[in-house]
């Protein structure tokens, strides 16, 4: 008898939901993976596929008739959406609402891992109820406890933080900038003391992979997911220390941040600005004590800083002003 876990993963051509398929693809004594995305015929899905053996469906978020056939048979459900595609908190939580409606029905349901931001409206009283692509997000999960209790208790929700892997993709916004005279310089909107959650995305995998084998332990708990509290002077700090490089943390002038945000459309400035505020005046959220701290979870091992700067040879991506 198969006593392996059918393991659907929603986004599996992604950087998020490729760690986890691409993890418990290594697992092939307990796991029998599927990814979800909505191109089957896509190089990532094709390599996937061909590569890692892994059974490739579709998943159209947009069409939730699509999704009873990708979670026929499933008893776990990696569950991600992604505000960044339409930019719209309403499209994303309709999306998060069909997907946690067609859930429900999933027969041999065993546990739903569901990858979420905090809800910055609650945790500041009030103050910041504009950051929109936590909000969206916060408002499928008060969904799943509120209306779907029997759900919620098969749930564990996940909060995502920074990645350390935006610096690759976009250097000139998340590393320091070499000046004229040599010096690399970080610009950024926060004091020098303001802390902020990272992680490699890279090691989402792992976490998924030590949350199901320990289920129970994690059951209608939220995980704060990440590796280090690092303020961006730290991280400026932590470059010049391993490449032995010049390097200088300066904080946004008010009328620099403004000229930066005008840049923006005005919604996703606004966004923009409440989260960067909401942790210079509510601190480090994520270490509050209603969620676990997954770099705290004893067996778990999340890359820091320091070692992703010096893998990944960060020193090649950082350019000149």
């Amino acid at each position: 008898m198969d006593t392996r876990k059918i393991v659907a993963v929603i986004g599996a051509t992604g950087k998020q939901g490729g760690s986890v398929v691409r993890e418990l693809s290594a697992h092939r004594d307990k796991y029998i993976v599927r990814g979800l995305t909505s191109d089957v015929a896509s190089p990532h899905a094709r390599e996937l596929k061909e590569k890692l053996g892994i059974e490739m469906r579709t998943a159209d978020l947009n069409a939730p008739e699509s999704l009873q056939a990708a979670f026929d048979g499933a008893q776990i459900i990696y569950d991600m959406t992604d505000f960044w595609q339409s930019r719209s908190a309403e499209t994303e939580f309709s999306q998060g609402k069909a997907l946690m409606d067609v859930i429900t029905g999933v027969p041999d349901l065993d546990h739903l891992i569901w990858a979420s931001l905090p809800d910055g409206a609650k945790i500041s009283e009030g103050r910041y109820s504009n950051i929109f692509h936590w909000q969206s997000k916060a408002a499928v999960t008060n969904y799943i406890r509120d209306s779907k209790p029997a759900l919620w208790e098969k749930t564990t929700e996940i909060l995502f933080p920074n990645y350390f892997e935006n610096c690759l993709t976009s250097p000139s916004r998340y590393l320091p900038v070499k000046t004229d005279d040599g010096v690399f310089v970080r610009s950024f909107p926060l004091s020098a003391e303001t802390l902020l959650p990272n992680v490699s995305i890279a090691d989402t995998g792992r976490l998924v992979d030590h949350v199901i084998r320990r289920k129970s332990e994690f059951l209608t708990k939220t995980i704060a997911f990440y590796s280090e509290a690092l303020s961006e002077r730290d991280k400026a700090d932590t470059i010049a220390r391993v490449f032995g490089i010049p390097v200088e943390y300066r904080q946004l002038t008010p009328r620099e941040f403004q000229h930066r945000l005008a840049q923006m459309d005005p919604t996703i400035a606004l966004d923009y600005t409440e989260q960067l505020m909401m942790f210079e005046e509510c601190g480090m959220i994520y270490s509050r004590p209603e969620f676990i701290q997954a770099n705290q979870l004893p067996g778990l091992r999340l890359t820091t800083w320091g070692e992703f700067i010096a893998s990944h040879d960060i020193i090649s991506y950082m350019v000149s002003k």
